[in-house]
């Protein structure tokens, strides 16, 4: 593992830093902030949304909680971390697909509560960029313990970077290293290194595992322990997921869950999406193989799940938790990336036990995706329902007025900045370090929070010419795919999403002069506003591309 105790980009941030020290000068009772980031998870995974999965200290939070069940993500990883860090829609920072968030016209979180007098801390998965400027220290962390990139392994400690000017490695054996349990090592340290300090300033704690995200890695022992859950197969677990969310009251106006949605093309616009097969279709040895892997999944979650519980154990051995605003959420639905069987194997014989062991690859599937994406069409990618809708749980003790509660009202990732500034008592710039700020984008969810109503507006969204936009009870979306003539497919959806949640009823054609074209009128809008429409244009252009010349060169940055 690579261990850096003073950089040289550190040296630059010194005075925003001795600020930061100085910047509170009396008792401060401000809450501490801990922001949870899963990696594609689904709507339906964790316990408490009717999962099969053992996550008891995730369950404790949204029992002891406020569980938002219409809150929305940026479709994939690198957007949503950009928008959760700034306020923003993803455009407006750069981060049209994967590419990383532009200093200049924005300000992260962390930078903001450091300039007002908090400590901050960050663990686990960064993805948004690796040069010097745009690492963790220079967006305004104390210290983080990251990975850089998106989907490395879990067994390998050399891609986690240590910034820290007080804290030592964990010297980890060569067999004891499991990137989720080190996520939550370095969190705890940082918690009990910041209640070490002579004062009493609040901490922000951004705490990002990559679990459950692909390749699928997780200790053997909890592997074994799932695999007899999913020998029943997705037809089965799907079935009993619906039936605990009906008994704890989600959807109920919706008599089933959606069709399994087909298996789209990942970056082959000229593939036909691939149908899932019935559980009993397969053979014996692809049954075996494809229980280990949701099974790997699941250890994957519950892995993650024991490290919150540890996080939540040193909070609460501090006195810590009741004034602690903890918000856990997903940054996209479940991945369906690798087709309907996840693109590798059958294992068998001996073979399976190595899966989510190092040097192994492997990935749930399109299958399994769509379970975890229960009761939801499509997949992360998308701005159908399961690409973007996952629970957030808001834990706050001490300023929480609602507990064992699930709000309803819409929401976004861009809230989460209006939020803090909101709790805090921050002030969000116009101007810093000599740039012009973009005003934030969201809007504080504490009415919510104290049972009142959220400001109305607009959402937007785009993520590789798939678009969205939420206006009442209206949602506009549109997938983008391309038919084996070469013919672009994107035409407008409408859904009544109030009564018609699971987006089974396109209403689309009775309502398209009324409804439709002045939706799509203001998606257009928004997207200039905003910059999606660079991105929705970007996107086509790589399509048109691959037309003429059939290269996947647009995979480059050269457009």
């Amino acid at each position: 593992m690579f261990v850096r105790y003073l950089s040289p980009r550190r040296a630059l941030l010194l005075v925003s830093f001795v600020f930061s020290f100085t910047a509170v000068a009396v008792a401060d009772d401000r809450p501490n902030i801990l922001v949870i980031m899963s990696d594609d998870m689904g709507f339906s995974d964790p316990g408490f949304q009717g999962s099969e999965i053992d996550t008891p200290h995730l369950d404790r939070l949204a029992k002891n909680g406020l569980v938002f069940t219409n809150f929305y993500n940026c479709a994939r990883c690198g957007p949503t971390r950009a928008s959760l860090s700034t306020g923003l829609y993803s455009h407006q920072v750069g981060c049209y697909e994967l590419e990383p968030v532009e200093p200049g016209n924005n300000v992260y979180i962390s930078e903001l509560l450091r300039d007002h007098g908090y400590r901050t801390y960050m663990s686990g998965k960064w993805h948004l960029g690796n040069t010097t400027n745009k690492l963790p220290p220079a967006r305004g962390f104390d210290h983080s313990y990251a990975y850089e990139g998106c989907c490395g392994s879990f067994w390998d400690p050399e891609i986690y970077i240590l910034e820290s000017p007080e804290i030592p490695a964990v010297p980890y054996g060569s067999d004891e290293f499991h990137a989720t349990d080190a996520t939550t090592d370095y969190a705890v340290k940082f918690l009990q290194h910041h209640e070490a300090q002579d004062d009493d300033a609040p901490f922000f704690l951004y705490l990002a595992y990559q679990a459950p995200h692909f390749p699928l890695h997780a200790r053997k022992d909890l592997i074994d322990k799932y695999v007899p859950r999913y020998e029943k197969g997705w037809d089965k677990v799907r079935e009993e997921r619906w039936a605990r969310m009906q008994e704890l009251g989600l959807f109920p106006n919706s008599p089933a869950p959606s069709p399994l949605s087909d298996s789209p093309p990942w970056h082959d616009e000229f593939a036909d999406a691939e149908k899932i097969q019935r559980w009993d279709d397969l053979s014996p040895t692809l049954q075996a193989d494809q229980a280990r892997r949701m099974a790997t999944f699941a250890a994957m979650m519950d892995q993650m799940d024991q490290g919150i519980g540890k996080v939540l154990a040193q909070l609460e051995a501090t006195g810590q938790l009741d004034n602690t605003l903890i918000m856990f959420l997903s940054d996209n639905g479940a991945n369906y990336e690798g087709g309907p069987l996840g693109g590798d194997g059958p294992f068998a014989g001996a073979e399976l036990d190595t899966m989510g062991q190092p040097d192994t690859d492997n990935r749930t599937g399109a299958s399994w995706a769509a379970v975890s994406n229960t009761p939801f069409r499509l997949y992360k990618h998308f701005n159908h329902e399961g690409g973007i809708n996952t629970p957030m749980v808001v834990h706050w003790p001490a300023g929480l007025e609602r507990a064992g509660e699930r709000e309803t009202q819409r929401s976004h990732v861009i809230d989460i900045m209006a939020t803090v500034v909101d709790v805090t008592g921050a002030t969000y710039p116009t101007h810093r370090l000599g740039w012009d700020i973009l005003p934030m984008e969201g809007t504080t969810l504490m009415p919510a929070l104290r049972g009142g109503q959220l400001a109305e507006r607009i959402i937007g969204f785009e993520h590789e010419a798939n678009r969205a936009i939420f206006k009442d009870q209206y949602k506009l979306v549109s997938k983008n795919f391309t038919s084996t003539d070469g013919r672009t497919h994107h035409d407008w959806e409408l859904y009544d999403i109030d009564e018609d949640p699971l987006e089974l009823n396109n209403i689309a054609s009775d309502h398209y002069y009324e409804i439709v074209i002045p939706m799509a009128r203001e998606w257009h809008h928004w997207a200039v506003r905003t910059d999606a429409i660079v991105g929705y244009e970007r996107w086509m252009l790589k399509l048109q591309h691959y037309w003429k010349t059939g290269s996947r060169t647009y995979l480059n940055d050269e457009f």
